[in-house]
């Protein structure tokens, strides 16, 4: 089986979210790259910089900035675009490594929104299929920044936080996603998909926690197109 992978290095501390993005030698059958520029909302004196066209290899930096209540703003919300391109059915799933933070009061990984939405196709040369179509899986089927919610201790909580993924967890699958054989990568052959990372600005403790999320494509569940 053929697969592409890509990293998702997250470090969080009390004012500063990082996250940089790595992607690997590309493969015929499946391929991740960047899926356009990543934008971030609500911040102060935070950025996110990094590849931003379809043929590029996915590399991002994002600084979430202060993330106290020094902040006004609601909450930081950072899209990243992920080109995805397949002569198969496929599936992209994502896996996390790392350490918590031993003080419950600092950031921890369920204080990071994170969801997948807004499959579209990456140009004319994405193949369109009429009986099968793109799923993403629950709970991480969603923008976070619309599912906020304040749990019972007074903390911000979401439907999906970068806490809910385990060893390897599907977020996604359809049918083929590229015409033609796709021996290139081009800069209209395939979808892209929005990874939506979120934190609301609230009072942490300091402390520092980081994490490793990892992305693949591979061969997926049948899908006729």
């Amino acid at each position: 089986m053929r697969l592409r992978v890509i990293n998702i290095t997250l470090c969080f501390c009390v004012i500063i979210f990082g996250a940089a993005i790595n992607i690997f030698a590309q493969q015929q059958n499946y391929d991740i790259s960047s899926g356009g520029q990543s934008t971030i909302t609500g911040a102060l004196n935070g950025s996110v910089s990094g590849s931003s066209t379809s043929l590029q290899n996915l590399t991002v930096t994002i600084n979430f900035g202060e993330v106290s209540a020094a902040n006004p703003n609601a909450i930081v919300r950072v899209v990243v675009p992920i080109g995805v391109r397949s002569l198969q059915p496929y599936q992209v799933s994502v896996s996390m490594s790392g350490n918590g933070n031993a003080d419950s009061r600092a950031i921890q990984l369920t204080d990071i929104g994170y969801g997948n939405s807004n499959m579209r196709p990456l140009g004319a040369k994405g193949q369109l299929c009429t009986r099968s179509s793109h799923i993403f899986y629950a709970p991480f089927d969603n923008d976070p920044a619309t599912t906020r919610t304040i749990n019972s201790s007074g903390r911000v909580a979401y439907t999906s936080t970068t806490a809910k993924i385990t060893s390897s967890t599907v977020i996604l699958s359809g049918p083929k996603l590229t015409q033609g054989k796709g021996s290139s990568r081009l800069v209209d052959d395939g979808w892209v998909f929005d990874a939506v990372f979120v934190i609301t600005p609230q009072f942490f403790a300091p402390g520092s926690t980081t994490a490793t999320l990892t992305f693949i494509i591979a061969e997926g569940p049948a899908a006729l197109c």
